[in-house]
């Protein structure tokens, strides 16, 4: 009965440490695409169209900050295509068990997330709009 208490708690015990790492896991993956979503979208309504890229690299890092559980190497990099801006976030997950039990990699569990938002200048879509007021209010 010793030796099978012995499984039973071991197992136990691994269990609960592997659901805990799995729930820093979850946290970091949607603060991550939290993180890299809100930079990313404070980069679209830029006025000038030509510092989007500069604005996003500038204050990603400070988005980040320290805020991941057990993760390390959190970075991003950005990229625009026309009038869309994506961000993309990375970030490792480090599992003190190796490979054999995580279900993965030896270095741990790598976590990358893309974020996207379409580039809207608000001045212009503001004024577009009152444009379109004051012809219909001048039309009846």
């Amino acid at each position: 009965m010793t030796v099978e208490a012995a499984f039973i708690v071991t197992w136990t015990l691994f269990l609960f440490v592997f659901l805990i790492y799995l729930s820093f896991y979850s946290y970091d993956k949607c603060v991550l695409f939290q993180d890299a979503y809100a930079v990313c979208f404070r980069g679209s309504i830029q006025k000038e169209e030509d510092q989007i890229v500069p604005y996003i690299s500038a204050h990603m890092k400070e988005q980040f900050g320290k805020k991941y559980f057990a993760a390390s190497m959190v970075q991003g990099s950005v990229d625009r295509q026309g009038n869309v801006t994506d961000v993309i976030g990375e970030c490792k997950v480090q599992v003190p068990i190796r490979s054999v039990f995580t279900l993965y990699g030896r270095e741990g569990w790598h976590i990358r997330t893309r974020a996207r938002a379409q580039i809207i200048n608000p001045t212009h879509i503001i004024r577009k709009s009152r444009r379109l007021e004051n012809v219909i209010r001048s039309g009846e």
